[in-house]
């Protein structure tokens, strides 16, 4: 099975489909990039979404899908997210016409009635108001943290973490976007203040605390948190340049995990171990509470995969977790549908696809 994969500079999109596309069986990975298609587009003058929005661009477009085509074979199955994969697979529908079914994890801003599956995630607003038979209900994030990820991870960086082992090993992952008014790069003192506190309680030789930013953890947020407070239990671990310390092997080996709770994906990544994860809540006493980030954590809780960080001092901090593979999950759901489709096309004795919208070439 030919898998393409429309990737994004967003790198939490493109672990979406990682997640879900390394479980379907058998499959063959194309990564297909939408930065390439939009320098081909931008030779023309225009923009990967400006082709989306005029025909007459769009079809400037059309002789680079047919080598995209020619390149990397058909697609069996293709899988999206977000508005820029969206925007390119308007012209590869269009070109395909198409023996592919095309799968988009999340909610597609518009142009949702193209996709044969999309996968929409718990948080999202409820029903779509069209084409609602493409629409499958998931709660939870695909990704690539399994029981067996780890315990790889565990078995290879062993060596990095034997000099911490008489200590408990608390892992802090840091976000960095937090909505509802306040931009992508900037924490207040309030978010600080409660790292501080965190962090002042297991300032002891008990403790291990590694420390890790994402790609949106902003870097004056970084640098004054690593100047203002800075333990001498206290270890600092930069996704650029994590040295022996991996994001994978640092949930691997960590006793306890406290994730700011604006990354809905390293919280379910989190709770996919079986390690107590607790939330750290930047937007508390901010105003009012960001959406979808809140129905996020809401759910977690519920399911008492997630706790309050004030629960991280407890000697020994109780946890319901049991290992989850979302990323099956979506997957399970996927072939079925794939398995639905095809058995109907069959059926029909065709396996040409009829363009759903007018927005085709």
């Amino acid at each position: 099975m030919n898998v393409w994969l429309v990737e994004t500079t967003t790198k939490g999109e493109n672990n979406k489909r990682l997640g879900l596309a390394s479980k379907l069986d058998g499959a063959t990975l194309q990564r297909i990039s939408t930065q390439t298609v939009n320098h081909c587009a931008k030779r023309t003058g225009m923009s990967l979404f400006s082709i989306v929005d005029k025909t007459q661009h769009r079809k400037k477009v059309l002789p680079f899908v047919e080598q995209l085509i020619q390149t990397y074979e058909p697609p069996d199955v293709i899988v999206s997210s977000g508005s820029k994969a969206n925007s390119l697979m308007i012209p590869v529908s269009a070109k395909l016409f198409t023996d592919s079914f095309w799968v988009n994890i999340g909610r597609p801003r518009r142009f949702h009635d193209l996709a044969d599956l999309i996968l929409q995630q718990a948080w999202e607003q409820a029903s779509l108001a069209t084409d609602s038979a493409n629409v499958c209900h998931i709660k939870g994030i695909p990704h690539h943290v399994t029981s067996e990820s780890l315990a790889t991870q565990h078995a290879v960086t062993a060596c990095h973490f034997e000099r911490y082992r008489d200590t408990r090993k608390i892992v802090v992952l840091l976000g960095g976007a937090i909505s509802g008014g306040a931009k992508t790069d900037f924490y207040d003192e309030f978010f600080m203040a409660h790292l501080r506190t965190v962090f002042l309680g297991l300032s002891d030789n008990r403790h291990t605390v590694f420390v890790a930013n994402s790609r949106r953890t902003s870097n004056t947020f970084w640098k004054k948190l690593k100047a203002e407070v800075a333990p001498l239990n206290m270890i600092y671990v930069d996704h650029d340049k994590p040295g022996d310390f991996s994001y994978l092997s640092l949930l691997a080996h960590a006793d306890a995990v406290l994730v700011c709770a604006d990354s809905m994906s390293m919280l379910w990544e989190a709770s996919a171990t079986n390690k107590p994860v607790f939330a750290l809540v930047p937007w508390a006493g901010r105003g009012p509470t960001p959406e979808p980030q809140a129905k996020n954590l809401e759910i977690l809780m519920r399911d008492g995969r997630i706790g309050h960080f004030s629960q991280l001092m407890d000697t020994v901090p109780k946890t319901n977790n049991r290992p989850i593979d979302l990323s099956t999950e979506f997957a399970t759901v996927t072939l079925e549908r794939v398995k639905h489709w095809r058995s109907s096309r069959q059926v029909k004795q065709t396996f040409s696809k009829e363009p759903k919208s007018q927005l085709i070439f």
